[in-house]
């Protein structure tokens, strides 16, 4: 007798839907404001500053092979130090002598990228340079969580509130990957994803929009891909993990987007939770783990990184959620999946991995147009199906 099988695609759908939604604030890449030419460019000596007694920047970012620190010089160390030392004093402006605006732009956002913690300034800021001689004075003014300091400094409470909850209830988890499973959990049960905040970016806003932040996604519960990321990366990095940003696009769009690397073990992962936190078509919210610690080889199905920032080669393997969990075959074998299916029967459905398209067009094949999949005992009605956007996930409802 046949069967009752629907195919759904919704799964590709809503990942490629989250997509359309990662518009970021790191896409914006130009500055307004006012300067005086100047042949000059780069340091005309190594800014220097003095520390208030008893202070030291407190900074352990070389440590970190991608941080982006680690890509400037000694000199641009000093800079990304020396405004790192500012933010850490709650200065929302920013004064210099014999920099160029590229010398600023290079650490300021090197500082932003490795520390996302540091919300009351974004990466679009205006800036002015004073020519005399030789000697240049530069400043710039970034645009502001809030003009007003308390409700910045309110903000940063708050959010290192939720930080040190969520990252003690990671800690007390069994291991590494179900540290990171929390996390990802976490930041999903947690977080709608911000159209309207999308809009504003797309639309040319050149304020600081608070939901591409950290606390957007972890205190107001409303983001864009780069809040997600951000309030990842702020998690892990205060785990003691190393953890990262990476800009790109999906393949097939050119639409700005954001995700993470994380290093477990000695091994690099991506991680996009955003994509993991889709939307159905009905207007329902969902988690999945498409996305979570997964390689190289896995991400290039769906997103490409614009190289702007450094990266890590993502081969690890171990943590990947079905890796872990013995849902990830190198090739399609019923007894394999039959297997699964059992370890599985009393959740809702089946979802399994595989190592590329091909095998799992084999496993459709077999167990859903060839209707194989009701040899497995307790699969006694009607399934629905679909197939993930990297074409290698297959997830049966019963």
């Amino acid at each position: 007798m046949l069967r009752k099988i629907k195919l759904i695609t919704s799964a590709v759908c809503c990942a490629l839907t989250v997509c359309t939604f990662a518009g970021c604030e790191f896409s914006f890449d130009l500055f307004s404001g006012s300067s005086q030419s100047s042949s000059h460019s780069g340091f005309f000596e190594p800014p220097s500053w003095n520390e208030p007694s008893g202070y030291t920047v407190d900074d352990n970012m070389e440590q970190y092979d991608y941080s982006l620190k680690n890509t400037l010089t000694d000199n641009e160390k000093n800079l990304y130090n020396h405004i790192k030392f500012m933010l850490d004093n709650k200065q929302t402006s920013f004064d210099f002598e014999n920099i160029t605006n590229d010398d600023f732009k290079k650490a300021y956002y090197a500082v932003l990228y490795d520390h996302p913690e540091y919300i009351r300034t974004g990466f679009n800021y205006t800036y002015s340079v004073k020519t005399t001689g030789d000697h240049v004075d530069f400043h710039a003014d970034p645009a502001l969580f809030s003009d007003d300091p308390e409700i910045a400094s309110k903000a940063e409470q708050e959010l290192e509130a939720v930080v040190s909850m969520v990252a003690e209830s990671a800690k007390a988890q069994a291991d590494p990957y179900f540290a990171v499973k929390y996390v990802h959990d976490y930041i999903i049960d947690n977080t709608v994803y911000d159209t309207e905040s999308l809009a504003a970016v797309h639309g040319g806003d050149d304020g600081l929009v608070i939901a591409s932040t950290a606390y957007g996604c972890l205190v107001e519960h409303k983001a864009v891909c780069s809040g997600y990321s951000s309030a990842f990366q702020l998690i892990m990095q205060r785990l003691g993990y190393e953890c990262g940003r990476i800009n790109g696009t999906r393949i097939t769009e050119s639409g700005a987007h954001q995700w993470n690397y994380v290093c477990l073990d000695g091994e690099y992962y991506f991680m996009d939770i955003t994509w993991d936190d889709p939307l159905k078509d009905d207007g329902i919210e969902t988690k999945t783990y498409d996305y979570f610690l997964i390689t190289d080889e896995d991400i290039a199905y769906t997103h490409v990184s614009d190289l702007t920032l450094p990266q890590p080669e993502c081969s690890g393997k171990r943590y990947n959620y079905f890796y872990y969990n013995g849902l990830y075959f190198d090739e399609y074998n019923f007894g394999y999946i039959s297997d699964a299916a059992q370890r599985m029967r009393y959740s809702s459905g089946l979802i399994v991995k595989f190592s590329n398209p091909d095998q799992l067009q084999r496993a459709v094949e077999d167990l859903i147009e060839g209707q194989r999949i009701f040899e497995i005992d307790f699969i006694d009605g009607g399934i629905s199906y679909s197939v993930s956007a990297s074409g290698c996930i297959l997830s049966v409802e019963y």
